[in-house]
């Protein structure tokens, strides 16, 4: 019977073995043919190449306190993948006791020295699978704080260039209520030779008010937004040095490197393919949880548990304990399948992770090449916009064009102008979220 046990146990010391493909397919059309490096390769502080933004970055990465949980909890793994590499010792304690008891008129002192040893055998794996499981959990966590400082790099970076263009946003509005308002003065000069009614004049005024407002809006989210990056500093409210908007440059080409590079670069793929490692070794425990548990224990010392003065007596005792469950009401059983089944939604879940990593990656890159696209047309609309608007201003003072035109022509190009700054974050912000789609840091 045990060469029997023996050898139906040797399933249970089996090393769990990856077997994770990515399909070839799995970024769409992404992938170019022989693209073997990546954006993902790069370290942040290739890609944000401002010194003010990779300091703030910098800075995030030592002082956030979301990132400082993640660090202490990656300690406590480590502490605990030490202890499960030390579960092949035996457990030694010291456990002194005395007694003091009186019986006729009779005092009784009696002590018991010992040294207490304890050790579990696990040959059927029970040890390593222990050891392997925490081992995996620590790696994990790992790749879980990888993930945290990616997310943290990237929200740093996106908020930073939010602010800038915020600060494009609010010098298009302050230079366009310099022009309206000149616009207005002229206008009130016309009213007053008699070329234009009063309703115009009125119209143009509430046009200026209403760009006065805009920048009020604007200068209230900066603040926002500035708080907004001070947290993720760990740090109150304050200014942020920023540099001036058009300063960052888009990458010529963007790779996006093999799909193959999904499993080693992003952090939630790793975690993903991890989890299959931990449920491989649960559903392990739960098969060795039917095999026999053999604890072997002992103590040494001294004792004097006659009452006599002071004659020591050296004792020494070994147990060996065997447990072999034999009927647990299917718990046992229950416990197995279900680890068997949770191993298989574990994989379902990895499949899933990878189809999403997949989707991201795709659907960035195209929002990259469209704002890239649209920065052309959207440049051109603003200079047209521009060159229409000095046009109607010169037919209005020579009254040969009405204010509406004119008004309409400062909306618009407000408007192009506007539309341009946020298509250029747009860009950026994909270009970010492509970087964190495949795993960079």
């Amino acid at each position: 019977m045990a060469g029997v046990m023996l050898l139906y146990s040797c399933s249970l010391y089996q090393k769990y073995e990856a077997n994770n493909t990515v399909p070839a397919d799995i970024m769409g059309d992404a992938v170019q043919p022989g693209d073997t490096i990546s954006l993902g390769t790069l370290g942040w502080r290739q890609l944000f190449t401002e010194p003010l933004l990779q300091e703030l970055i910098e800075r995030a990465l030592q002082n956030n306190t979301d990132l400082q949980k993640v660090q202490l909890t990656v300690e406590q793994a480590q502490n605990d993948l030490a202890s499960a590499q030390l579960g092949w010792l035996p457990a030694i304690s010291f456990d002194p006791s005395g007694k003091l008891s009186r019986f006729n008129s009779e005092t009784i002192r009696s002590y018991n020295v010992p040294l207490t040893f304890t050790w579990q055998a696990g040959i059927f794996g029970q040890v390593t699978t222990k050891k392997r499981l925490a081992k995996a959990k620590r790696q994990q966590l790992d790749d879980y704080r990888q993930a945290v400082q990616t997310a943290l790099a990237a929200n740093v970076a996106s908020t930073y260039y939010q602010l800038v263009m915020l600060d494009r946003e609010l010098q298009i509005l302050q230079e366009t209520q310099v022009v309206w308002e000149e616009s207005l003065e002229a206008m009130r000069v016309l009213f007053e030779a008699g070329l234009y009614m009063s309703p115009a004049v009125y119209q143009m005024e509430a046009s200026l008010a209403s760009v006065k407002s805009g920048i009020v809006e604007v200068k209230e989210t900066i603040y926002n937004t500035e708080a907004t990056l001070c947290l993720l500093l760990s740090e109150p409210p304050h200014s942020i040095n920023r540099s001036p908007h058009g300063t960052f440059v888009m990458p010529s080409q963007l790779h996006v490197g093999l799909p193959l590079r999904l499993l080693s670069a992003r952090p939630d793929v790793r975690q993903a393919a991890r989890n299959m490692e931990i449920a491989y070794y649960e559903s392990q425990q739960t098969h060795q949880a039917f095999y026999p548990d053999i604890t072997i224990s002992g103590s040494l010392g001294w004792s004097n548990g006659e009452g006599l003065v002071n004659p020591s007596q050296f004792l020494a005792q070994a147990v060996a304990s065997l447990v072999q469950p034999i009927f647990t009401r299917g718990k046992l059983r229950a416990q197995y399948k279900n680890a068997k089944i949770n191993q298989e939604k574990v994989r379902l879940q990895f499949v899933q992770t990878l189809l999403n990593a997949g989707n991201e990656v795709y659907q960035q890159l195209r929002i990259c090449h469209k704002t890239e696209q649209k920065a052309i047309y959207l440049a051109s609309i603003v200079n047209s916009l521009h060159e229409a608007y000095l046009g109607t201003s010169e037919l209005m003072k020579n009254g040969t064009n009405t204010y509406v035109e004119v008004l309409k022509a400062q909306e618009d190009l407000l408007t192009a102008q506007i539309t341009e700054a946020q298509n250029h974050y747009e860009g950026i912000q994909a270009l970010i979220n492509l970087y964190t789609a495949l795993g960079g840091f």
